[in-house]
């Protein structure tokens, strides 16, 4: 039987696979940086409503990506609910202000050890969702519901609230029955198709739970409130804005409902495309722990799918936005603009001199 982890100079080799992570992070964070400098710099007026939204979007994206390839970059053995961090941090200290600064919620007690880090990447995932879910809220109430919908108005704020305690709280009842690792670590390794060693390169393997039940039941709970809010909000956005076209009375012109639209489109894009991206290794873990099926292979690169998650968003961003995309070409053009201009300042004639006779 072979090591859980092992040499194998793959990309289940930890070598390689935090190789893969450290180069993925060197490319994300300029990308990430020019991201933040269109929201704040290059957003039209029109899109004025909606800009500290994406930048709340944006910002929870880029933390999921740093949470996954940067700071945790949690090496995990699915289907079963453990794993052991392979990411910078490596004392609890810094853990615990990390996650004082960046989630700000008493959950953090909960939290033993730094291989329960990776535990921060679920809570990303689903604020991400809930901030997606603001776009299209946002977009509702300024198109719609302002002036006209005195109940939504009254409920919009509440709701959202209650959305992101969702996303932020729905994995702390799996941290209140956190087994003894020791039993768990017995009960693990025999349900694993490898050796699996208790720790690995001084960092210990951590057991969320021995059993999938409760972890499950509480990422379909969380995962049904936050689809099921931001589908049906597309939906009625989209119909309205049809019907609002149709409609020769209103004092609203075409052009305008046209490029509402196009909008409306252009940020559903933007949010749903990094989502087709993770789908694969979604269905795969999904699969795998119906089946319980372990494959080391699969698992690191489910985990590398996941960390491109923020880059595409961000990408995606930048090129469906007419103002992000004209910024986005031009300053390439200058870049490269410039980079000719120096090749070409470097080229010396060189005349022969007159030869005498």
């Amino acid at each position: 039987m072979e090591d859980c982890i092992s040499n194998s100079y793959d990309i289940a080799d930890p070598r390689v696979y935090t190789m893969i992570f450290h180069v993925l992070t060197a490319i994300e964070i300029p990308i990430h940086i020019f991201g933040v400098y269109c929201i704040l710099w290059k957003t039209p007026i029109q899109m004025s409503s909606v800009t500290w939204l994406m930048l709340n979007c944006h910002i929870l994206n880029v933390l999921l990506d740093l949470s996954i390839s940067f700071l945790s970059v949690p090496f995990i053995f699915h289907p079963t609910f453990s794993g052991v961090s392979l990411g910078i941090l490596d004392f609890p200290e810094l853990e615990v202000y990390l996650v004082l600064t960046l989630i700000g919620c008493k959950f953090v007690k909960f939290i033993k050890n730094i291989n329960q880090f990776y535990i921060m990447c679920f809570i990303f995932i689903l604020v991400v969702v809930v901030s997606i879910w603001g776009i299209y809220e946002n977009r509702y109430y300024v198109l719609f519901a302002k002036g006209n919908n005195s109940l939504w108005c009254w409920i919009r704020k509440p709701i959202m609230v209650i959305n992101y305690a969702a996303a932020i709280m729905f994995f702390i009842p799996p941290n209140f029955v956190v087994p003894n690792q020791t039993e768990a670590y017995m009960k693990t390794a025999k349900g694993l198709a490898c050796r699996l060693e208790p720790s690995y390169d001084g960092r210990k393997v951590f057991i969320l739970s021995d059993d999938q039940g409760l972890p499950l039941y509480c990422i379909f709970f969380v995962f049904v409130l936050t689809v099921s809010q931001c589908i049906p909000m597309f939906v009625v956005i989209i119909t309205k804005l049809i019907l609002q076209g149709r409609k020769k009375e209103s004092a609203i012109s075409s052009r305008t409902v046209k490029m509402r639209k196009k909008f409306v489109i252009a940020l559903v894009i933007q949010t749903v495309s990094p989502f087709f991206l993770i789908s694969l290794p979604v269905e795969y873990l999904a699969i795998a722990t119906f089946i319980n099926y372990y494959n080391r292979s699969l698992n690191c690169f489910s985990m590398v799918l996941f960390s491109l998650h923020g880059i595409c968003s961000t990408l995606t961003m930048i090129f469906i936005h007419q103002p992000y995309r004209d910024v986005t070409i031009d300053t390439m053009y200058k870049l490269f603009a410039m980079k000719r201009k120096s090749i070409n300042s470097r080229k010396i004639s060189v005349i022969p001199p007159a030869i005498q006779l």
